[in-house]
């Protein structure tokens, strides 16, 4: 390694040491007032008045041997406060296993990191593993409580927290948020090859989902590289799904016939969401909705697709079993779109009763999951059942809307369904 670049490494890692030594002032200064202690008696035989104010407004890098006594005067534990160092190690471990999707790994760690007291970087830890987990609950806890913190992160952790919070954002759908996260910080990426390609990665998903295919292509380049030099087999199958999605997307016939071997691996709600898009304009949905996961997203809706299937090939028998099955999952799974209903209305011939109900519930949903590609499926069935009732005008508006909606997300404008 060049000496002046290792030098620089030794540097950065000292500054960060530094930078984080400051931040146990507040906690400090908190104990101190909650015993209601004056700066005098903490520091009496240890260090000065004045050093004790400094730490507690983090004006100083503060002593490690100094720290230990203040806190022991206290009676603030020390086994469990994580050093800069640890935290440090514990957040780049984080990166490692979150790059890899290495869940086993992180789980280790993350029950690691649960004998330890507050720490800002812990946090952004935890929140990591949250995302990898698909745990959108407590991702969600940790993400809205994590920017009181901000303040006291230094660029790396920053850096880390925005990497994270982009997947976060991917995973709840909230494709602009994610955007704007991505061209926050895309002067700012750290001298950190897995860093990059995460980054790389997420600009791929995220211009692919809004359609900026080309955007998202710069973003394939790099990441796929990089996954590769790393022997990332894990990231390498998430791109390959999301190249095919994305070929669904921009409607060429460059996908793979190789499916099935590829969507092993990924949880199940990566795989219904793969498994739904594709069967959608399939001549035979069929080939992919019969490995749909019953515990993943998207479950109900591809169900629903099956049925339609059996219903146009006069498949009473067959329909009228997967028509069972939605309704008895409907509540179970806590569906926010009746397919029984609408499967109700398909075999009961009700055109407007369908499109309103696609109008007035299932176009409010797609567009709250900014997913372009079932906004447009929506929004060409309401067009084609307005088309069987002759209004044409009303049709030719809906099948409009598409490229209005997909300009207000593209240029990250808050959307309403109207």
């Amino acid at each position: 390694m060049n000496i002046n670049i290792k030098a620089s490494i030794i540097k950065r890692r000292e500054e960060m040491h530094d930078f984080y030594y400051q931040g146990f002032g507040d906690r400090i200064k908190r104990k101190r007032q909650e015993l209601n202690l004056t700066q005098e008696t903490i520091a009496k035989g240890i260090c000065s008045n004045t050093y004790v104010s400094k730490m507690e407004n983090n004006k100083i890098i503060v002593n490690k041997e100094h720290l230990f006594l203040i806190m022991e005067r206290m009676g603030m534990p020390t086994d469990n406060i994580s050093l800069p160092e640890e935290m440090i190690d514990i957040l780049k471990k984080s990166i490692k296993y979150f790059f890899y999707k290495d869940i086993e790994s992180y789980k280790k760690l993350y029950l690691e990191i649960e004998k330890y007291d507050f720490g800002i970087l812990l946090y952004v830890a935890r929140f990591g593993y949250y995302i990898l987990t698909k745990d959108a609950y407590n991702a969600k806890i940790l993400h809205n409580d994590m920017y009181k913190y901000l303040n006291h992160l230094e660029d790396f952790g920053f850096t880390t927290f925005l990497i994270y919070s982009g997947f976060y954002n991917v995973m709840i759908n909230d494709y602009q948020s994610a955007r704007m996260i991505i061209e926050t910080i895309q002067n700012k990426i750290q001298n950190d090859e897995m860093i990059y390609a995460l980054y790389s990665y997420l600009k791929f998903d995220v211009y692919g989902n809004l359609y900026l295919f080309n955007m998202s292509r710069d973003g394939l380049v790099i990441a796929e590289n990089l996954f590769l030099n790393y022997k990332n087999i894990e990231r390498m199958r998430d791109i390959f799904i999301k190249l095919e999605i994305f070929y669904l997307y921009e409607e060429t016939n460059r996908r793979s016939s190789n499916f099935k071997q590829n969507i092993q691996g990924l949880n199940d709600s990566d795989k219904n969401e793969f498994l739904l898009f594709s069967a959608i304009k399939a001549n035979n949905p069929l080939e992919y909705l019969e490995h749909l996961s019953k515990n993943g997203d998207y479950y109900l809706a591809g169900k629903f697709i099956v049925a339609k299937h059996y219903f146009s090939k006069g498949k009473i028998k067959e329909f009228k079993k997967v028509k069972k099955e939605i309704n008895d999952l409907h509540y179970l799974q806590k569906s926010e779109i009746d397919y029984g209903n609408l499967l109700k209305l398909y075999e009961e011939d009700k055109k407007l009763y369908i499109k309103d109900y696609l109008i007035n519930y299932v176009l409010p949903i797609v567009l709250k999951k900014q997913n372009l590609y079932l906004l447009k499926i929506v929004l060409e069935e309401i067009s084609f059942l307005l088309k069987e009732k002759n209004r044409y005008k009303d049709a030719l508006i809906y099948l409009e809307k598409f490229q209005e909606i997909k300009n207000k997300l593209q240029f990250q404008q808050k959307i309403t369904a109207e």
